[in-house]
């Protein structure tokens, strides 16, 4: 029984870590709206954009 807990549990971290890198991808190549100010983002994210 542990096992399987164990490996729920290893899927759950390995689906949050796609979903952060997918938003931390979204987030690199994306504009600020107008209403809200963009604020600087740190160099790592800025090695994820696409342009």
């Amino acid at each position: 029984m542990k096992t399987q807990k164990s490996n729920t549990t290893r899927f759950g971290l390995k689906m949050l870590e796609r979903a952060a890198l997918i938003s931390a991808h979204a987030g690199a190549n994306s504009a600020c709206t107008f209403i809200y100010h963009d604020p600087k983002k740190p160099e790592a994210l800025k090695k994820l954009k696409k342009f």
